[in-house]
């Protein structure tokens, strides 16, 4: 197994993994392009604006992961401008779990928050999801160090990923 606290492996990482091989190989690489996307802006946006009675908000542990809020039941909770990438957003908070068992806190749920959608989706990391964080931090770092780009295929949300114009132009 690889080390699980690789400082190269963030939650963004992880997310990347679930969305798209290439994007993760340039950021991984160093080569990141969202501070030229409209759509991470607005979901910085969403997320300052969102559940800002929360007490404990932005918690960064490690320079790895950003927790947004933890509820007063010790429940994290991401949040996210919309669930089209549903699968990436609930291994990036499993993710999350997983860093923080490491460390022995024994939490285990996690919510993320669709607050433009009034709508959430808890998360447990169960052994099963234990081991795919697993497998994912492996697939991460087997990306990571391949020498050229992974090829992707044109998908609909490529019109709108920060990463557009490297693979495609």
């Amino acid at each position: 197994m690889q080390n699980p606290n690789d400082p190269n492996i963030t939650g963004t990482a992880i997310n990347y993994l679930y969305v798209c091989t290439r994007k993760l190989w340039f950021y991984q690489n160093h080569l990141e392009m969202e501070h030229t996307s409209e759509k991470v802006d607005l979901g910085k946006h969403l997320h300052e604006e969102s559940y800002q009675r929360e007490k404990r908000r932005e918690w960064n542990i490690d320079n790895l992961i950003n927790i947004d809020f933890v509820d007063k039941q010790g429940i994290l909770h991401d949040i996210k401008s919309g669930p089209a990438m549903e699968t990436a957003h609930i291994m990036q908070l499993c993710y999350y779990l997983y860093l923080l068992k490491q460390k022995g806190v024994t939490n285990r749920k996690g919510v993320i928050n669709y607050p433009r959608q009034r709508r959430t989706t808890e998360v447990e990391l169960t052994p099963e999801r234990e081991q795919e964080v697993e497998t994912a931090i492996q697939k991460v770092n087997k990306i990571a160090t391949l020498p050229t780009p992974p090829h992707a295929d044109y998908m609909k949300i490529c019109k709108s990923c920060s990463y557009q114009e490297l693979c495609w132009s």
